[in-house]
């Protein structure tokens, strides 16, 4: 026992140690904006209307609220901190990586071949991607579960394989006799056989909602009865599991988990228009594409050289194709001859190739040939047969034992220098792109996310240049199209942007960002109603999208001057009648200095989002900090501010600091000097100056016994306020 704790403590010692960069690690612009940094019913945390989303969202193309719930949980605690985020992938590798260990030990009692197994796993470059994508959430955590089902599975096991070992003893035993000590205590160990077994069922479908990926897994466990469970040939008294019949009946719930799990993922990808269709991508070159990226995954898993986060999708001639169909065939025959010495060969192939279905491109979702990602469960296989592999010759050489011993140390230091270096290209999105070019051909999504950064950086030009580059690879990349126009856009170039755009929008009608970027084109242009009418179909496609009213506002407001922002806001309002559209609205009131709209305004949107922070926020301290005497409620502000600190944890500074305004409004000033120096502190530590400075200086205004009151407008949407 004190050797497994020990190998269990070197696993996660070494893993947590080789992945640690992570920490200083950025989000990426692929993915992680519709997970995290662009969603904010994921930033509000964990919310009752946050949790009714998950579970019936679409969102992302996929089926998996167990994944958003973990991502809110980790903006609760964590805010926008992309290093926590990672940190807590990391923490779900590193627990996978021990229940694996755990697991394979219980079911083979083979400890250090278990334990190589459970390296491989853990510090594989292969597995990098799916540890330090924070949008990969969804591997680490629906693999958290596939352990702990393959542990309690094979608690359930166990535990019924010697009950009736009991029962066997009794039943042989003189009935007249006493029950033994031993048969009595083993007898009550294996009394809650069922127990493991519901547990397993649970881990199982808490797996399935964090990636369907798992639908699989019922075909791993006949194949872990058949090795190492040997329960396809156990004939017992209590059992009588004759045949593989007693086995699958067995599996009928999980079977139909999966089956269940399966059809809502095919919807939410179906809603979302993420599969490709047969007519863009034939029947024939998807069954031709399978067994050839079978054959890239193993030999990528042998040399892990020129690894990416996106490889262009590949057309395979006809004669590779077959050749490795044929190949496959071959290897599975030869597992098949060797069965009853090896039988670990044909499960540790079998459960490589049937994991990989759901992922190999019968149902294409994307563009992607393949992906690093998608090997992160089904190589266990390939890691069981080699760990087993290595030690099938008999061990009665002592240059042998050293020969396995130094090669086992050698393969993984070569993963652990292998996965520090590629980790290297995960710390941001310009790193991670310019490596993508680096080592593929024709990715057309590397020079995008690339032109994107770049754009963010204000280098427009160079950002251009690879927009157009993903255009001339691929002139139906309708992203790259938008963000072009974006830029033309951008450098007042209005007749090219709407002429790209207008484009955009005829040929597919449900990019949501291009109704979007047309609806600012045509604000520039002066055509109101027109522009007006592009945000709302964007508003229409994307619900979610509470970016639109909010660039709709700032487009209204860049458009025209004072007074007469209102008449257009207005024609908004009516078009997009939503809680975020009114917030907008109140703020540009409140701007303006009708505080008693702009108090109405918000309490309209307040109606409308009862649990929305930044709502709450931006009415409380309008209520606390307001102009005009008449309109200030230090009470009204209090309750509202505390609410927003609640709904974040109070982590967010900006909203701490309006409640310890409105303490202050109130006449609280004890509890607004403490609210203030906490707002103080938190800025501090995040680093933002500007707000420390803000909130030190109405901390000196507590601390006199004066409120603080705006001298002309508030901000508008909490945009300045502490």
């Amino acid at each position: 026992m004190r050797r497994e704790v020990v190998i269990c403590f070197g696993l996660a010692a070494i893993t947590l140690a080789l992945f640690w960069p992570v920490n200083q690690h950025d989000f990426i612009n692929l993915d992680d904006p519709d997970y995290v940094t662009d969603n904010p019913v994921v930033q509000a945390g964990l919310t009752g209307s946050g949790l009714r989303w998950a579970f019936g969202a679409s969102h992302a193309n996929n089926w998996h609220p167990l994944t958003w719930l973990s991502h809110m949980l980790d903006c609760q605690l964590f805010g926008l901190r992309p290093g926590a985020h990672h940190l807590a992938s990391l923490g779900f590798h590193i627990a996978s990586t021990v229940l694996l260990f755990l697991a394979l030990n219980q079911m083979t009692s083979a400890v250090w071949r278990s334990a190589l197994v459970a390296a491989l796993f853990a510090w594989h470059p292969l597995h990098v991607e799916s540890v330090a994508w924070v949008a990969e959430r969804k591997d680490v955590l629906s693999a958290f579960f596939f352990m702990l089902t393959l542990w309690t599975y094979g608690r359930y096991v166990a535990v019924q394989v010697l009950k009736s070992k009991v029962q066997t003893l009794r039943s042989a035993s003189d009935k007249t006799q006493p029950a033994s000590r031993f048969t009595f205590h083993v007898s009550r160990s294996a009394q809650p056989a069922s127990i493991f077994y519901l547990l397993s069922l649970l881990f199982f479908t808490m797996g399935l909602m964090s990636k369907p990926m798992l639908v699989t897994m019922p075909f791993v466990l006949l194949l872990l009865d058949y090795w190492p469970l040997r329960r396809f040939g156990l004939k017992t008294q209590a059992l009588r599991l004759k045949t593989p019949c007693n086995l699958l009946l067995e599996k009928v719930p999980f079977f139909a988990l999966a089956v269940a799990a399966g059809l809502l993922t095919l919807r939410a990808q179906h809603l979302g228009g993420a599969i490709t269709s047969l007519g863009q991508l034939p029947v024939g070159s998807r069954l031709a594409n399978a067994p050839a990226a079978c054959w890239a995954y193993l030999a990528k898993m042998f040399w892990p050289a020129k690894l990416c986060v996106f490889y262009p999708y590949v057309p395979v001639p006809t004669w590779q194709a077959a050749l490795s169909a044929l190949s496959l065939l071959c290897v599975t025959l030869l597992c098949v001859a060797q069965t009853r010495s090896r039988p670990w060969l044909l499960v540790g192939w079998l459960w490589f190739c049937v994991m990989l279905l759901p992922v190999i491109g019968l149902v294409q979702v994307g563009w992607q040939g393949s992906a690093d990602r998608y090997t992160y469960l089904p190589l266990i296989g390939v890691f069981l047969l080699l760990g087993w592999g290595a030690g099938d010759r008999r061990l009665d050489s002592f240059a042998w034992r050293l020969g396995l011993i130094l090669g086992a140390v050698v393969v993984l230091n070569a993963c652990l220098a292998t996965t520090r270096a590629q980790l290297k290209h995960w710390q941001d999105s310009a790193a991670l792109f310019r490596h993508a070019l680096q080592v593929t051909t024709g990715n057309w999504l590397a020079h995008n996310n690339l032109g994107t950064v770049l754009a963010e950086q204000g280098k427009l030009d160079e950002a251009a240049e690879h927009f157009r580059a993903a255009l001339q690879i691929n002139p139906g990349y309708d992203d790259a199209r938008n963000n072009l126009g974006r830029f033309l856009a951008e450098r007042g170039k209005w007749d090219e942007a709407r002429a790209k755009l207008e484009d955009l929008v005829r040929r597919n009608p449900r990019h949501a960002r291009a109704h979007r970027n047309l609806g600012h084109v045509l604000l520039a242009e002066g055509n109101t109603a027109q522009g007006i009418a592009e945000y709302a179909l964007a508003r229409q496609l994307r619900p979610d999208d509470v970016a639109t009213p909010e660039d709709l506002a700032a487009a209204l407001i860049r458009q025209e001057q004072s007074q007469a922002v209102l008449p257009s806001m207005r024609e908004a309002l009516e078009l997009l009648p939503t809680a975020e559209m009114r917030a907008q609205v109140a703020g540009t009131w409140a701007g303006q200095g009708k505080f008693l709209y702009a108090v109405e305004g918000y309490r309209a949107a307040l109606a409308l989002q009862t649990e929305s922070p930044e709502i709450l926020n931006n009415l409380a301290w309008l209520l606390a900090t307001c102009p005009e005497a008449n309109l200030r409620d230090g009470a009204g502000a209090v309750r509202l501010a505390e609410q927003a600190c609640e709904l974040t944890r109070f982590q967010r500074t900006v909203m701490v600091g309006t409640l310890a305004a409105a303490y202050a409004e109130a006449g609280r000033f004890a509890e607004a000097v403490a609210t203030a120096q906490k707002a103080c502190a938190q800025a501090t530590e995040s680093g933002d100056e500007k707000l420390a400075g803000k909130n030190q200086q109405l901390l000196e205004l507590y601390l006199e016994g004066r409120p603080y009151h705006e001298v002309t407008h508030p901000a508008p949407m909490g945009s300045a306020s502490p």
